[in-house]
């Protein structure tokens, strides 16, 4: 079990950073911070400060609260992260990688699994933008969960959704299926 919780730490990176529509220099520092692999404390407080401002769209401060998420999610802030993905699913219940996100958050803290299986599930139902990331996620969560099957099939899932994406193929290579002949009597 130990191998596959350093596999999720390291592998299960959440959905992409958003992009908002205008401002893009307003929403720099927070997007700069979620796409750096450990964001520094300067980028972070930098997109502290800047996630602060009043009058901020609601588009822009929602892209800006899932950046930040990621990026302290990336950091090992996982209560934080937290805190901002759930700000995001109130303020947008329909943005699926703010449930994936969540889900991820919760999939990286024992015993939380089966919470982070559902978050990214219902993220699915929603539909993400990046369907190969949702199910990765979800696999990991299910692995780490004990859920082998259902991982395999989910990792199965995200290969056929982007097949240019190495990753799901690589985690697939790990699995073996055993057939047994059942005896009954």
């Amino acid at each position: 079990m130990r191998r596959v919780l350093i596999l999720l730490c390291l592998a299960a990176a959440p959905l992409h950073a958003q992009q908002p529509t205008g401002d893009e220099g307003l929403a720099a520092p927070c997007r700069e911070a979620a796409e750096s692999d450990r964001p520094s404390r300067s980028q972070l407080l930098r997109c502290d400060r800047v996630i602060r401002q009043p009058g901020l769209a609601p588009p822009l401060r929602l892209a800006m609260l899932m950046n930040r998420g990621i990026a302290l999610l990336r950091a090992g802030k996982l209560d934080k992260a937290e805190s901002d993905f759930d700000l995001a699913i109130r303020s947008a219940p329909g943005l699926a990688e703010a449930w994936i996100n969540k889900g991820v958050v919760l999939a990286r803290q024992p015993g939380r699994e089966a919470e982070a299986v559902a978050l990214i599930s219902h993220g699915i139902e929603i539909g993400p933008k990046e369907p190969a990331r949702a199910y990765f996620a979800r696999a990991q969560a299910l692995e780490v969960a004990g859920r082998l099957k259902e991982a395999m099939d989910d990792y199965a899932a995200a290969a056929r959704a982007d097949p240019n994406w190495p990753a799901p193929a690589e985690e697939l290579k790990r699995f073996r299926v055993e057939r047994r002949k059942v005896l009954r009597g």
